[in-house]
This record gives structure tokens, sequence and C-alpha cells, in this order.
């Protein structure tokens, strides 16, 4: 019995003395992101997140889900002018994959709007909160902008779990 005691003692020290360097193994995997483009992604998303979320704002049903696009256009008008040193930014032109984002939530309707909305929100935070791990990985960066990777993945974090709240209420 101490035997097995010993062993299963042992075996999960063991196992906790690796977790760490298992869990610091998983952060690395992400891509370095470089300075040039953190801007274009964070902003390309910012500008896809403001045009669907105004969008929201139009069609969503749920209460729920008009409140998450009012913060997330807030957010982005903030994150924008921030990066963009303005005060009033213009909106970064999306790519085609953006694009058929926005195309997809334009031909929604109704319950069908919010959930679809939601969904497609959860991706590109899922997305954006990358980008910053990425760029929060390159060692060449501005201080300035290290700051704010910083709070955006926190901020994207909360929204992420925001958002997973919402969906499970639309389901």
């Amino acid at each position: 019995m101490d035997r097995r005691g010993i062993l299963l003692g042992s075996a999960g020290l063991a196992a906790l003395a690796l977790s760490p360097r298992l869990a610091l193994a998983q952060v690395r995997t992400v891509p370095t992101v470089s300075g040039t483009e953190y801007l274009a992604k964070t902003l390309m998303g910012g500008t896809l997140a403001t045009q669907a979320s105004t969008l929201a704002l139009e069609r969503a049903q749920n209460p729920k889900v008009k409140q998450f696009a009012g913060f997330e256009i807030a957010e982005q008008t903030a994150l924008a002018q921030v990066l963009t040193n303005s005060e009033n930014p213009r909106p970064v032109p999306l790519d085609a994959d953006h694009m058929a984002v926005l195309k997809t939530l334009q031909s929604q309707t109704g319950a069908a709007f919010d959930r679809a909305f939601i969904l497609s929100q959860i991706q590109q935070h899922q997305a954006l909160l990358l980008t910053q791990q990425g760029y929060l990985e390159n060692t060449n960066r501005s201080t300035d902008t290290q700051h704010i990777a910083v709070l955006a993945r926190m901020s994207i974090q909360q929204h992420l779990t925001m958002l997973q709240e919402i969906q499970m209420m639309l389901t």
C-alpha cells in the first residue's frame, strides 16, 4: 500500500513538473506575427467586427446580441484610434475572406442572423486572439504596441466568454 502511494505520488509529481513545460510548448506553437502584419490583421478584423456589428444593431432580434454589437463597435473604434493614432481612422478594406463573412451575414435575417452573427464573432475573435498572441511572441516589437496587444488579448478573451454564453442562449 505504501509502495503504491509512493509510486502514484511520484507519477503525480512528475506530471505536475512536466505540465508547465507542456503548456509553455503549446503557447510557443503560435506563429510569430510582425508589427506590420499585426497592425493589418488587427485593423482588418476590427473593420469586419464593426461592419458586422453595425448590421447586428439593425437586424438582431435578441437584446443580448444587440448589446454585444454595441460593445464591439465601441471597442473596435477605440482600438483603431489607438493603433492609428487618429481620432477618426478610416476602415481598412476587407480581403475576400472577410468580405465573404460579411456577405453571409447580410443574407441572414431573424434568429438565423443572430446565430450566424455570434458564430462569426467567435471565429473572428479566435483569429484576433491568435494575432495578439503571435505579436506578443515577437521579440522585435514596439513597447507601445505590445501594451496594446496585452490589453486587446484580455478584452478578446472576455468577449469570447460572452459570445459563448450568448451562443448557448440562442440554441
